[in-house]
């Protein structure tokens, strides 16, 4: 969907099946000097650029021009229309045409009129190829895969080759169906990962529910979210209770428990109960959108492989065709060869010239690579950061609060003095309830105990100290312990918090406990730091907290080195220093918060989790992790690796069964229909080879 508001413009360029041809259109589209970052999606036939609303009608105008003179075949769509998988107007004509061809194969060598069956299934096959290349020659523009299957097969008609000219023309139209049927199914399966657009959302004002659409909801409005329905916001519940279905989001079939105060996500799945949302953000700020977003997006920035082949096409077909020419010349001149018999052998060469398997396989294996990515839970906003994480990765830097460990406080102990276990908490629980602090959220939370707020009176508030105020006619007072101690409260403790939080309390000026909180660290952070480090890539601690919380903490898990006390820039600095060391390898940063976003910009990867990141985290990062753990990582390295491992050997295969053929025909070994059998045969190949990404597991 076009978003004029704010210059986002998406077009459908529907029967576009030339990728030598997307590549035209794009590179004229982004030569208009209203258009920004214009990228044309070959395998999703999306045309995507930046312009201004004002500029939107001159926008189309210019592209349905520019789409006329290089594909007039191609329309230009601002809806977009769905298509079969398989073309049936075009296997009708390949069934027909098979059907003349076999009859003038048994016909023509007994009678001369057995050219007709022969022309009329020439003509059925090549039909939209020839008016192709005629078009395109009006225009002085050749070198693409019609000027050359024309011209090979009229030089074999003349040449008095007729079935090796039908032959090779109906090759080529059955390995054209068969490529677009292998893309047409892969774009459905990438699509459905889209599919996630949430319809409507029940809007609750006052007594009265009301169907709206979840770009209408704003923070604070309450929203109803029946069995069977999807969450359409992100927020809080807040009431009722139920079990949501994760797999939209997570890729996870399972289902988890939510009741009032726990913090729900756009499109879960609620199954069976009904529960009432409090939205916490717009619907476009969703975990939804983002992820929709992020996965349409995602082959906007090309990786380097994609930018080289799109130039190796323009410059390749072209090179072969000239080598063709003198391949038909040269021999004959110089050393008084027959001219049909090298005229034929270039015709081999025009044939196999075909650039298609390559520009074809190589950003669908990319797009199948970010499909992939989305089921596992991993969104990444650019093949290019596939390339990079499947390059050799020198280190991974991690934050610590929210990455290394859980980003909440927990209860780690309690030690009471001269007072009950439970008066003690019933006492901190009243008087932690009248505060919004994290801490004291923690520990209400932790211990869920019923607070009687007429119980509870002169209640006063210090920040970054404390909470005191009177409780069943007792004055409590809880906050650090200089608070106490500024309070007259003599504090005896002998244990030092260094990697924890401590709340001190006091009832009536005597000290009686204290409450350790702790961040505890990811259950499989560990496991996470040993696989990382079997593959031979270092990993650093960069944190902000003291130096005797980091030591502590890395006391636990083995770290190649740890920073702390650092500012935001410091980070960003240290990022640098790493990167200096790497030299060409990948350095990678993980971390959630606002002080982490210069070293998430710095770094040649930045990953985020979605669940606990600030949303300014998320934008600077670039990949985004739906999942919230770090075993995440292993999967985005496991399944870069994996597609780099096919689009090179995609590469291979597709180049060295060409340069073979033209070495064959060259000699006098391969004819013209092994020729075009053995570029369909590699197109497709390459592209089943691509479509393996999105069956690959761990």
């Amino acid at each position: 969907m076009s978003d004029l508001a704010n210059g986002k413009v998406e077009l459908i360029l529907e029967n576009l099946s030339c990728a030598n041809c997307a590549s035209k259109i794009e590179q004229k589209v982004n030569s208009l000097y209203f258009v920004k970052n214009a990228n044309l999606n070959f395998v999703t036939k999306k045309l995507t650029a930046e312009v201004s609303p004002k500029d939107y009608k001159l926008f189309l105008e210019n592209v349905t021009k520019i789409v006329n003179e290089i594909e007039p075949d191609v329309k230009v769509l601002e809806v977009p229309k769905e298509k079969p998988v398989i073309d049936i107007k075009d296997l009708s004509l390949i069934i027909v045409s098979i059907f003349f061809f076999a009859s003038g194969l048994f016909v023509y060598k007994r009678a001369w009129w057995g050219l007709i069956f022969l022309a009329a299934a020439y003509i059925l096959a090549g039909e939209s190829v020839i008016r192709k290349f005629l078009q395109n020659l009006l225009r002085l523009k050749l070198f693409d895969e019609n000027f050359l299957m024309t011209v090979a097969t009229i030089s074999a008609f003349l040449l008095k080759e007729y079935p090796e000219a039908v032959l090779v023309m109906l090759l080529y139209k059955i390995g054209e169906l068969l490529e677009e049927t292998a893309i047409r199914r892969s774009r459905k399966t990438i699509n459905s990962l889209k599919n996630l657009e949430i319809e409507y959302a029940n809007l609750k004002i006052e007594n009265e529910i009301k169907r709206v659409n979840p770009k209408d909801i704003v923070p604070g409005d309450t929203v109803i979210v029946k069995a069977g329905e999807r969450v359409p916001i992100d927020g809080v519940v807040a009431a009722g209770s139920s079990f949501l279905d994760t797999s939209a989001i997570t890729g996870e079939s399972r289902l988890i428990p939510v009741k009032e105060n726990d913090e729900v996500f756009a499109g879960l799945i609620n199954i069976d109960g009904t529960i009432e949302v409090l939205a916490k953000s717009f619907y476009k700020d969703s975990t939804i959108s983002k992820i929709i977003e992020i996965v349409e997006n995602a082959t906007s920035k090309k990786s380097q492989t994609e930018r080289f082949i799109t130039y190796f096409a323009r410059v390749y077909t072209p090179a072969v065709t000239v080598i063709a020419f003198l391949v038909a010349v040269v021999p004959p001149l110089l050393f008084s060869q027959p001219f049909d018999r090298w005229i034929y052998r270039a015709l081999i060469f025009l044939i196999v010239s075909c650039p298609c398997s390559l520009v074809l396989s190589v950003p669908l294996s990319y797009f199948a690579g970010v499909a992939r990515l989305s089921k596992a839970s991993i969104l990444v906003k650019g093949t290019t950061y596939i390339d990079k994480m499947a390059r050799k990765i020198y280190a991974i830097l991690f934050d610590k609060t929210g990455t290394i460990t859980q980003g909440s406080l927990k209860v780690d102990k309690v030690v009471t003095k001269d007072i009950s276990y439970e008066e003690f908490i019933r006492l901190l629980c009243h008087i932690e309830s009248f505060s919004n602090h994290p801490i004291a959220l923690s520990v209400t939370r932790e211990f869920k105990v019923k607070v009687e707020a007429e119980s509870v009176k002169e209640v006063k508030e210090y920040a970054g100290k404390g909470i005191e105020g009177v409780v069943d006619g007792k004055k409590v007072i809880a906050g650090t312990k200089e608070f106490l101690e500024e309070n007259g409260v003599k504090v005896e403790i002998k244990e030092d918090f260094i990697a924890s939080t401590a709340v001190y309390v006091a009832v009536d000026n005597k000290f009686c406990g204290y409450v350790v909180l702790k961040d505890f660290l990811r259950q499989d952070i560990k496991d996470t730091l040993n696989l990382l480090k079997k593959l031979g890539i270092k990993t650093f601690l960069l944190t902000g907290d003291k130096k005797e919380a980091a030591e502590e903490l890395a006391g636990e898990l083995e770290f190649d080195g740890i920073f702390a006390n650092l500012l935001p820039q410091d980070k960003a600095k240290i990022a640098e220093q790493i990167k200096k060391e790497a030299e060409n390898a990948t350095v990678v940063f993980v971390g959630d918060g606002i002080n982490d976003c210069p070293a998430l910009a710095v770094c040649d990867v930045g990953i985020s989790f979605v669940q606990n990141a600030s949303s300014i985290a998320t934008a600077a990062a670039d990949v985004i992790l739906l999942e919230n753990s770090t075993e995440k990582i292993l999967d985005l390295i496991q399944i870069s690796r994996f597609v780099r491992r096919v689009v090179i050997q995609n590469i291979s295969i597709s180049l060295s069964v060409k340069f073979l053929v033209m070495a064959l025909g060259a000699i006098g070994f391969a004819n013209l229909w092994e020729a075009v059998l053995a570029d369909v045969g590699v197109a497709l190949i390459a592209i089943l080879n691509s479509l393996r990404i999105l069956k690959n597991q761990k």
